[in-house]
C-alpha cells in the first residue's frame, strides 16, 4: 500500500478486482474464484516483468527492438467510431506492431496526477505505460499462451445438460497490467490512470471513485 498526501492507493488486488469486474463474463464468475482471477494474473504478470527487468531494467523500449517489434507514434487520437483508445497492437506471422497515439498520450499525461497528489507523468512515463502494457500480450501471443487461456474455464451458459465453458478474457489485461506496474516500477496498477482520466472529463468523481474502492476492496474480502 502506499500512502499519498490525502490517501492510501488501491492495492494491486483492488485495482485488479475492479479490472475484473468488467469482464462480461464476471457475474458468471462463482464469489469462490474471484481472487484466483485477480491474484493468479497479477502473479503472471510480476513474474514475467521481474524477468525482463534483470536484464533490462526499464528500458521497455529496448525490450521491443530486440524481440523485433516496431513502435509508431502516432500524433493523432486513436479513434474507431466512438471508441476511443490509446495504443494498439497488429499481431501476426509477419509484423509484429505498436501503435501509440501521441494525442491521447498527452490527454492522460495532463490528468494523470488527479489520483496521485504530487505526483507528474513525461509524456514518455505514459508512453512506456502503455508500451508496456502492448508488449506484454506480444509475450502472451509468443510465448507465454494468453493468461485467460492459462487460467480455469467457468461455465458460462447452462441449458438442461448443455454446458458451455468459456475463459475470463480481463484476467489478460489485468496481467498487463501488473507487468507494467512492476517493469516501470508504478506506485500502482495503471488502470488507476483510467479512472484519474474519468475524474478529468466528469464522468466520475473522486469521491465516487474512493467510495467504489472500498466497495471493491469489501467484495474482494468476502470472496
Amino acid at each position: 500500500m502506499m500512502k499519498t498526501a490525502a490517501r492510501t492507493l488501491p492495492s494491486d488486488a483492488v485495482l485488479g478486482y475492479a479490472e475484473l469486474k468488467s469482464d462480461l463474463l464476471f457475474h458468471r464468475i462463482p464469489h469462490s474464484k474471484r481472487r484466483y482471477y485477480v491474484e493468479r494474473p497479477l502473479a503472471i504478470g510480476r513474474e514475467q516483468a521481474t524477468s525482463f527487468k534483470s536484464r533490462y531494467g526499464t528500458d521497455v523500449g529496448a525490450i521491443c527492438r530486440d524481440r523485433g517489434i516496431s513502435v509508431n507514434l502516432n500524433e493523432r487520437q486513436g479513434t474507431i467510431g466512438q471508441i476511443r483508445f490509446r495504443a494498439q497492437i497488429e499481431l501476426s506471422a509477419k509484423e509484429r506492431a505498436i501503435t501509440l497515439y501521441k494525442s491521447s498520450m498527452e490527454e492522460l499525461r495532463q490528468c494523470a496526477g488527479v489520483l496521485l497528489p504530487g505526483r507528474s507523468f513525461t509524456l514518455k512515463e505514459i508512453t512506456d505505460i502503455h508500451l508496456a502494457h502492448e508488449l506484454f500480450h506480444d509475450l502472451e501471443f509468443t510465448e507465454l499462451g494468453y493468461t485467460n487461456k492459462r487460467l480455469d474455464d467457468i461455465s458460462s451458459l447452462s441449458l438442461g445438460p448443455l454446458r458451455i465453458r468459456a475463459s475470463v478474457t480481463r484476467t489478460s489485461e489485468i496481467a498487463a497490467h501488473a507487468f507494467s506496474r512492476y517493469l516501470l516500477d508504478l506506485p500502482c496498477l495503471p488502470n488507476l490512470l483510467d479512472y484519474a482520466y474519468m475524474i478529468h472529463s466528469g464522468t466520475l468523481t473522486a469521491a465516487e471513485f474512493w467510495r467504489q474502492t472500498e466497495v471493491w476492496s469489501g467484495e474482494l474480502e468476502n470472496s
